[in-house]
């Protein structure tokens, strides 16, 4: 019941900022929680190539990452932050909430998602969106955040919508 009122309060809350949101609103960052942060980071480097780019915290609380091919890299780049946020023990995972990748190869992102620690979560399933056909799994990373991993038709870079 908790559960049902937290996310119907949590729609309600995304669908009346959506209205008023400027256009030029982008993701800024995500934000999951981790029992280890340490451990979950090394997990997301691994399975997703994000890279470490500063911590809050001795011993960390907070770990912020961001892609780039080094540490360097990823420091001087622009593409949103992933955030690891320290959960306070015997709080619950919640299966709402998660990122979504998008990924040029979804078996292989499968894959290296497995091997890195996380589960899969359901069968790989082919939706359309639009008009366009996407190829979508979902995956559980060690600490029980649920991540959505998108495939879309080659050469997109981003879902068409009608």
């Amino acid at each position: 019941m908790r559960r049902t009122i937290t996310t119907t309060i949590l729609g309600l809350a995304a669908a009346t900022w959506s209205m008023c949101a400027p256009a030029d609103v982008t993701v800024m960052a995500v934000r999951l929680g981790a029992k280890d942060v340490v451990a979950l980071a090394k997990f997301y480097d691994a399975a997703f190539g994000l890279k470490e780019i500063d911590r809050v915290g001795q011993p960390p609380t907070e770990i912020i990452m961001r892609y780039g091919t080094s540490v360097a890299a990823a420091k001087a780049g622009s593409s949103p932050e992933f955030l690891l946020t320290r959960r306070e023990p015997g709080a619950a995972s919640d299966s709402m909430p998660h990122a979504i990748f998008h990924v040029p190869d979804l078996t292989a992102t499968l894959a290296a998602a497995k091997a890195a620690g996380a589960t899969t979560k359901g069968e790989v399933a082919s939706i359309k969106i639009g008009q366009m056909p996407v190829k979508v799994a979902m995956v559980v990373d060690p600490d029980g955040n649920v991540l959505e991993l998108m495939e879309l038709p080659k050469g997109a870079d981003h879902i068409q919508h009608p």
